[in-house]
């Protein structure tokens, strides 16, 4: 199954442009043994005695949706036509197994209702991405939502399951143990809808890919033409380009056929509705019962980053405009509330940003009213009557779901999927808020020990660069924020600053690709991003509390790219960990290929060929080698480590003590739980041997440290 994004190593925090889902190696529950582990997806009554949290309890999250935020109006929950239920996929990493737990369950929307698991097994189902310029298909191992549809009797539910590395469409009966693959496809199922009859499946593939890996097949025979196809960092086959044309069939849900028919273009509205085309997140739109009407509009429609304003339809059908400035930039949820007769909608507010608050607005009327909010998360929500039934989380409470009166923010508790954090200590969090020196304000969650002694001066871990609900281990899930804290750390979780060229008042750009041009000048991002970094270690150390010799460094994808600019720009940091590496000269033009070089090129990047010594200095880890003084632990996946081998080797000749580790068949986000756990484990020890001088005496890890003495004895003044 392929799905479509947008993606630029370099910088992460960008441009996301879905349109299909990926590929997935190794099985779940596929045997008894398999089974038997995962005996306790749902979670039991068992109650934990109080115990400091691990990183084994982080690795082993039971998970409903992607790890994060989704995008606008997606959710991984599913409301039954009658209100009363919920349905959702719900996942769970086995890391010893290297596999995942997975089932559908129903729960209904009451207080003290009991979970229950319909349909277990299947594999993850992960996003595959398409960049918007290159046009070339790859998989970053970001897990894709996966929504469940009821019945439109809400009698079954139909969803999207792998096995053996196939996404088919399934149903399962609401009152059922187990469910029924339905859909017969050659290639992934990539969305699935019901019929308005109830009788059959609709679902959207793309068969055309079996012809493109066939004619990459032929090709292989004589000879791959390098070309723009090409990305060298995985592997030698071309990327496929796309997009590929979406297909749509369906299936009968009664039917004993091993073959499905063309839908027909009626039973297409149906995922037209919820397809493909709208992962990437659906527009701001609702209608009320009346004809009454809110929606979202770009001020300037063809500039990229335009403000947004709220509008309005009453019920004679006149458009209103809201003009007050809470009615701006943030909206990210709305709904039409029956009880106000009004437009409820969500916004991000607060200093950077940092809060979520809901409003009510009436079209027509001047001013909106400004309910409650919350310093917490909330993702996927879906209107039952006049609440909401959405995934909440807070910094230390895994997400769960909840019922909310969206107008006082009152909740309760409908299913959570980790009881078990309530009996762990966490680390305690204090909300900081700064201003970067380009006057950009952002914010942080300094995360102290649940136990740390008072008067006592910690080690320090930086984490980028979101910090919004749970805070788990920070984007890509490589740093595990309460199981450094547990070991004695304080831990700066950031939220990074808004983009530099939203600074520029002349800025009117139809693409990202013109606002990024404006970034990549003079590396403004980077020194935009890195300040503010800066400004809330500074912040952080204000408390009294931070060890200023002892702070430490992570970063994946664009966090990355800021902590490499962050040790060849500034002297704050004493040890480091990256999950992604690097922009070097000799490297990062050439092994992302021609497409790549291309892309960068028109972003105003030199020519492989031009010696331009002075645009790398500021971002080249290679070139600033014997710059760089702390120690660096670099955990790659394998279809990147080869843009990070002119680092490496720099850094083994002149630069500062450094080791790497390569995760086969992972990706930009490394998906696989052995993997995760790995990392974790040797990311607290790499911090504990360099910032405290403790190591961990398990036998098996004598080597390890026996390295790493090796690499302290070595280490340059």
């Amino acid at each position: 199954m392929v799905i479509v994004m947008t993606l630029a190593w370099m910088n992460y925090r960008a441009r996301l442009l879905i349109v299909g889902i990926g590929l997935f190696l190794g099985n779940v529950c596929g045997t008894p043994a398999m089974a038997s582990q995962c005996a306790d997806l749902l979670p039991g009554l068992r109650q934990d005695v109080a115990r400091a949290v691990t990183a084994g309890d982080i690795a082993k999250l039971r998970d409903i949706g992607p790890i994060g935020g989704m995008p606008t109006g997606q959710s991984p929950l599913a409301l039954s036509p009658d209100g009363r239920s919920i349905a959702f996929i719900l996942t769970r990493a086995h890391p010893e197994t290297n596999s995942y737990c997975q089932g559908l369950v129903v729960v209904d929307i009451r207080p003290d209702s009991v979970a229950r698991l319909i349909d277990q097994g299947g594999e993850l189902i992960r996003v595959t991405f398409q960049s918007e310029q290159r046009g070339l298909l790859t998989d970053t191992g970001i897990a894709a939502i996966n929504q469940p549809r009821w019945s439109p009797d809400g009698t079954q539910i139909a969803y999207l399951r792998k096995d053996r590395g196939r996404t088919q469409a399934w149903r399962a009966s609401v009152h059922g143990k187990s469910g029924t693959r339905v859909s017969h496809s050659p290639v992934d199922v990539e969305a699935v809808a019901w019929s308005d009859d109830g009788t059959a499946l609709i679902y959207a593939n793309r068969p055309s890919l079996i012809e493109e890996n066939a004619k990459l097949d032929r090709e292989s025979l004589t000879g791959y033409l390098f070309d723009d196809r090409a990305m060298p960092i995985y592997g030698d086959r071309p990327m496929i380009r796309g997009p590929l044309p979406l297909h749509y069939a369906a299936a009968d849900v009664s039917s004993t056929s091993s073959s499905d028919r063309s839908a027909t273009p009626a039973e297409r509205t149906a995922l037209d509705r919820i397809g493909p085309g709208m992962l990437l997140g659906r527009p701001l739109a609702i209608t009320g019962p009346s004809g009454e009407e809110g929606w979202v509009k770009a001020e300037v429609p063809d500039r990229y980053l335009s403000p947004i304003r709220l509008w309005g339809k009453d019920r004679q059908g006149r458009e209103w405009q809201c003009q007050h400035s809470s009615c701006s930039d943030g909206i990210i949820g709305m709904w039409w509330s029956a009880k106000h007769g009004a437009v409820r909608y969500l916004r991000r507010d607060g200093n950077g940003g940092s809060r979520l608050t809901f409003y009510l607005w009436t079209p027509g009327h001047a001013a909106p009213r400004k309910m409650w909010g919350t310093d917490g998360l909330l993702t996927g929500c879906l209107p039952a009557e006049d609440r909401l039934i959405c995934a909440q989380e807070g910094s230390t409470q895994p997400r769960r779901i909840v019922a909310l009166d969206a107008d006082t923010g009152r909740s309760s508790v409908i299913f959570d999927p980790n009881p078990e954090f309530q009996h762990l200590q966490m680390g305690k969090v204090q909300r900081l808020y700064w201003k970067n020196p380009l006057g950009f304000e952002t914010f942080g969650d300094l995360v102290l020990p649940a136990n740390y002694p008072v008067g006592a001066k910690m080690p320090l871990i930086v984490v980028q660069y979101r910090t919004r609900g749970f805070l788990r281990g920070s984007i890509g899930d490589e740093y595990p924020i309460h199981a450094f804290a547990a070991q004695g750390f304080a831990v700066l979780s950031v939220e990074s600053p808004p983009f530099f060229a939203t600074s520029l008042k002349q800025g009117n750009w139809r693409t990202w690709k013109d606002a990024e041009s404006e970034n990549v000048k003079g590396w403004r991002e980077r020194h935009n991003v890195a300040s503010s970094i800066v400004a809330g270690v500074e912040t952080a150390m204000a408390t009294g509390v931070i060890d200023p010799k002892r702070i430490g460094l992570t970063g994946l994808s664009d966090g990355s790219t800021t902590a490499w600019y962050l040790l060849i720009n500034t002297d704050l940091f004493a040890a480091t960990s990256v999950s992604t590496c690097c922009a070097d000269p000799k490297t990062d033009l050439i092994m992302g290929g021609p497409a790549w070089e291309k892309e960068r090129r028109r972003f105003g990047y030199p020519a492989p060929t031009t010696d331009d010594p002075a645009f790398w200095k500021a971002i080249s880890p290679a070139m600033n080698a014997a710059r760089i003084k702390g120690p660096v632990l670099m955990q790659l996946a394998s279809d990147e480590y080869l843009r990070a081998l002119e680092a490496y080797t720099a850094f083994r000749e002149i630069g500062p003590p450094v080791e790497m580790f390569l995760f086969p068949g992972d990706h930009h986000i490394k998906w696989q739980p052995a993997h995760r756990m790995a990392i974790y484990a040797r990311n607290i020890d790499w911090f504990n041997f360099w910032l405290r001088d403790a190591v961990d005496p398990a036998p098996e890890k004598a080597a390890q440290y026996d390295r790493w003495r090796r690499l302290k004895s070595q280490r340059r003044p």
